[in-house]
This record gives C-alpha cells, sequence and structure tokens, in this order.
C-alpha cells in the first residue's frame, strides 16, 4: 500500500503544516488591535476638525456680530446727521422769513383805525396767520419777554429805562421779537431793560441791629447822660 505522504492524512485530506496554523490563529488579534489603533486616530482626527471648524465657526460668528453693531452704529448716526441737516435747512430758511413777519406786525399796528374792516386788510391778516401757523408747525415759537427777568441767552437789552411799573432788571418792552426753533434760539429778542433803584434789596440787618434792646428806657437814658 502506498504511504501517506506528509501532507495529507490518512483519509487524503491535506494537512497543513503546524507553523502555518499558528501563523493563522495569531494572525486576527494582530489585525483587529492595528484596526482598532486606526479607528482611534481617526476619531482623534475627527475630534481635532470638529475643534477646528468651531473656532472657525465662532470666528466668523465674532465678525458678524462686529459687523452688524457698526452698520447699526452707522444707520444712527446717518439719521442724526440727516435730522441735524434737516433742522440747519429750517433754521436757514425761517431766518429768512422771520423779517416778513416783522414787516406784517408792524403794518397791522401801525394801521389806521378805519381800515381793520376791509377786506384787503382782513386778507393779509390771514396771510400773516397762516404763516404763523406753518412756522409753528415746523418747530418755532415766540421767546417770551415782558415782565420777565433779562436772560442773556434769550435776550438782548437795546435800552434801559427808569420806571417803577417793573422790578430792576426786567424787561418792560419789546423792540423786536425774538424765536426759538425747537431748543434752539434762532434769534434772541430786543428788549428794554427796566431800571428801579426802589426796589433794589434793602442792606440785611446784623443780629445786633434787629434785636431789640433788653435795657429799660430809663436805663438807656441815664447812659446817654454818663456818656
Amino acid at each position: 500500500m502506498p504511504q501517506p505522504d506528509n501532507e495529507h492524512d490518512e483519509n487524503g485530506a491535506r494537512q497543513e503544516p503546524a507553523g502555518q496554523k499558528e501563523d493563522q490563529v495569531a494572525g486576527p488579534p494582530e489585525r483587529a488591535e492595528a484596526e482598532g489603533d486606526e479607528e482611534s486616530l481617526d476619531i482623534e482626527a475627527l475630534q481635532q476638525e470638529l475643534e477646528r471648524w468651531k473656532e472657525q465657526s465662532q470666528h466668523h460668528l465674532d465678525q458678524w456680530k462686529r459687523t452688524a453693531a457698526n452698520l447699526e452704529n452707522y444707520r444712527k448716526r446717518a439719521e442724526k446727521e440727516r435730522a441735524e441737516l434737516l433742522k440747519t435747512g429750517q433754521a436757514a430758511l425761517i431766518v429768512q422769513l422771520l423779517p416778513i413777519l416783522d414787516d406784517l406786525g408792524r403794518a397791522f399796528q401801525t394801521l389806521p383805525f378805519g381800515l381793520g374792516n376791509f377786506t384787503w386788510t382782513e386778507g393779509l391778516a390771514l396771510i400773516d396767520r397762516k404763516l404763523q401757523l406753518i412756522l409753528e408747525q415746523q418747530g418755532l415759537a415766540e421767546i417770551g419777554a415782558v415782565g420777565k427777568p433779562f436772560d442773556p441767552t434769550q435776550h438782548q437789552a437795546l435800552l434801559e429805562e427808569e420806571t417803577a411799573a417793573y422790578p430792576d432788571g426786567h424787561v418792560m418792552a419789546v423792540l423786536q421779537k425774538g424765536y426759538r426753533l425747537h431748543d434752539r434760539v434762532l434769534r434772541p429778542a430786543m428788549v428794554k431793560i427796566a431800571r428801579n433803584s426802589q426796589s433794589a434789596e434793602k442792606p440785611e440787618l446784623t443780629e445786633q441791629e434787629a434785636e431789640p434792646s433788653s435795657e429799660p428806657a430809663g436805663r438807656e437814658a441815664e447812659n446817654e447822660q454818663t456818656s
């Protein structure tokens, strides 16, 4: 009978060498360990990539916030400048219209007595009132003066007059009306100031002068005789 070779067993199956079987048995754990190392490296790389994207997204978010804030500040500044420019334009136009109001006011003050009921005078009065209403709607207001203390920020003194009708330093007459546009003095009022020496404050008495004497009248007379 033929003898089986070393590579086949008695049943004819191929018999692998012992060393080769050990290699096959030892191979899978090593590959698993290598694959585990690769997976850990991939996770670490993904985490680093995620952190990098987070930092980049935060950087873009900060830039967007700064840009939005700068845009809002620019919008507010532009609106403020536009409002100031509009006020300046209004002031320049109204200043040119004030002499017309002055002329109309003087015309009605010097109007003869019998001409007040004519149609043309009523028409002029209506025009004057319409012009005043339009300017008031734009923020124009007359500066009060008569009977008030002189205020150099709103009044301009042209004359002084000695009188007892008004306290000293108060406005007694307006020579030209003054106007204010919103919170800004557009034209100060030309006024006449009252001077009243009687209304000047008297000097205050000292405590000794204000307190009555505690000595009897006879004692005071004796003191005068001895002195």
